[in-house]
């Protein structure tokens, strides 16, 4: 991992962090490892918070979470719905997310490193677009019975509290199998736009990665194609491709994201949020936020976090 991706997981644990980040949640934030696989039943750690998970994100940790019986009340960054089972969510790194589960509900919640799933999608035409945004899907009985979720959740569960030998290999093939059955389900849909191959899909994958890691110094289009060792024509022509947009655009999108995250879940100032943004001068992101959404940083926020806005 690199220097800035640990300075981000370290520098989140501050008393001033803006949203809540935890390795699992309630846990202290630590990073994960590669081949991190985390399998529990969701009352495991619900009812110990009276089945309420507050708004919380992970580092570079993707969750599936399967609603088996019972329901749930959920927030995935601007999103809030509620769900009876049967129902799949998944929740990709860096997603603010918070549930509020009936007593009783019953499903998995199935954790795994972001390097894990980078491997696991990279011969898998169609995955790597499960981890481009979160999602909530409620499922019908016919169709969880036609497929393996409930009998791998069980199975990977049982493998995750053994410790035989081998574990991490039946951890990973369980792993893919069951991703494989929420790809058959068609759930996340698609964002690749027409034409995109292979290749410009693992470039904006990789685009994507060093945005992550770079978007608060506000590197420019010049910087990254040096990074991904491409010329500038062949990045755009990949994101057009494969994303609908240009390079720029997938960076303000990453910036507009964590500001929108910031000014939802916080009372951080807009002056303390610009500046964590990399922006020097206030006045300039809330001209860059405005112009982008419509909106000013004041106005998106919620009436109940206003009075922290200035």
């Amino acid at each position: 991992m690199d220097g800035i991706v640990r300075y981000l997981y370290f520098s989140s644990m501050s008393p001033s962090a803006a949203i809540p980040a935890f390795f699992l949640y309630g846990e202290p934030l630590h990073p994960p490892d590669e081949a991190t696989v985390h399998v529990e039943t969701i009352a495991a750690r619900s009812r110990l918070h009276d089945w309420n998970i507050a708004a919380h994100r992970h580092h570079d940790l993707h969750q599936l979470l399967i609603l088996h019986r019972g329901r749930m009340e959920l927030r995935l960054d601007d999103v809030k719905a509620r769900h009876a089972a049967p129902a799949i969510v998944l929740v990709p790194a860096g997603t603010v997310h918070a549930f509020r589960f009936a007593v009783g509900t019953e499903g998995w919640v199935i954790t795994f490193a972001g390097d894990l799933a980078r491997a696991l999608c990279q011969p898998v035409a169609g995955l790597a677009e499960f981890f481009d945004r979160a999602v909530a899907v409620p499922l019908t009985r016919a169709m969880l019975g036609a497929t393996d979720l409930a009998r791998l959740s069980e199975m990977l569960l049982r493998e995750f509290t053994r410790g035989a030998p081998g574990r991490e290999v039946a951890l990973r093939g369980l792993l893919a199998a069951l991703l494989g059955n929420v790809l058959r389900l068609g759930a996340p849909v698609s964002t690749s736009a027409d034409g995109a191959g292979p290749r410009d899909r693992e470039l904006v994958a990789r685009f994507r990665r060093a945005i992550e890691s770079r978007y608060r110094e506000h590197a420019t289009i010049t910087e990254y194609v040096r990074e991904l060792e491409v010329s500038e024509a062949r990045l755009r022509r990949a994101c057009v491709r494969a994303a609908g947009q240009r390079p720029v655009d997938l960076v303000h999108q990453r910036i507009l994201v964590e500001a929108e995250r910031q000014l939802r879940y916080t009372s951080l100032s807009i002056s303390q949020i610009a500046y964590q943004l990399g922006f020097n001068d206030p006045a300039y992101f809330t001209r860059f936020f405005t112009r982008r959404t419509g909106s000013s940083p004041s106005a998106f926020r919620p009436a109940g976090a206003r009075s922290s806005s200035r």
